[in-house]
């Protein structure tokens, strides 16, 4: 690893806290800890993490609601990486952190090694987004521009308030403009990985994506039985 990289984790839980902490650093990463979400949005004031690990259910501000904090947010911390920790087997929660823009989950108790090699995954996913963005890229179709290293949207100059996960699937149909991308693709393209229940996730952010574009929202076409495509007018 040629430079640490950070992790904030946040738990209520003392002893969970305190392995996990010892694991990550054992792999070289500095970790930070936060007993709950109102620190955690103090510390991202003063730090940013590569990546967070955040627990589902925890006092005051909820898990999910620090991630809608965050992904909202303007700061360094937008686009951060984040692993929900959660002990809720059924998929609801699952699917709800991943719909405001959770990368992955992980089911308490958990492997330390599976949870390892999961944080390595998404620091790697990160980085190289990062690589990417260090070039200038635009696509444009019809009305709509979409500057990938500035994170920006906008059809006819009106920029588009888009989440990251709303961003990278926008970009993603509209480069690869014609070709029909299946939800299953898309989740593992986008989440790295495949997972269950994805129509809801996949779903929900197109439908946000329509009502973002607006006036260009028929250029996002639901192809029946296979998924959606990117369809607009040169």
């Amino acid at each position: 690893m040629s430079a640490k990289q950070t992790i904030l984790v946040i738990d209520d839980e003392p002893a969970l806290l305190k392995s996990v902490k010892e694991r990550l650093e054992l792999e070289g990463y500095n970790v930070l800890t936060c007993h709950s979400a109102e620190q955690a949005v103090e510390t991202l004031r003063r730090f940013a993490p590569d990546l967070m690990v955040v627990d589902l259910r925890l006092p005051g501000m909820s898990g999910l609601d620090f991630c809608r904090h965050v992904r909202a947010s303007d700061g360094a911390s937008r686009l951060t990486p984040i692993i929900f920790l959660t002990t809720d087997r059924s998929e609801v929660n699952k699917v709800l952190g991943l719909e405001l823009g959770g990368d992955d989950y992980m089911t308490k108790p958990f492997s330390p090694a599976e949870f390892v090699a999961r944080v390595k995954a998404l620091i790697r996913r990160s980085l190289a987004a990062g690589e990417r963005e260090g070039a200038e890229e635009t696509v444009a179709s019809g009305g709509l521009t979409i500057n990938y290293s500035r994170h920006e949207a906008s059809v006819a100059g009106r920029a588009l308030d888009l989440s990251p996960k709303e961003f990278e699937i926008l970009y993603l149909l509209v480069r690869k403009s014609g070709r029909v991308m299946t939800r299953q693709f898309l989740m593992e393209r986008i989440w790295g990985r495949p997972y269950e229940n994805t129509s809801r996730v996949i779903d929900t952010h197109i439908k946000n994506l329509r009502k973002a574009l607006g006036k260009m929202e028929d250029c996002l076409v639901t192809v029946e039985g296979l998924g959606y495509k990117w369809s607009a007018p040169d």
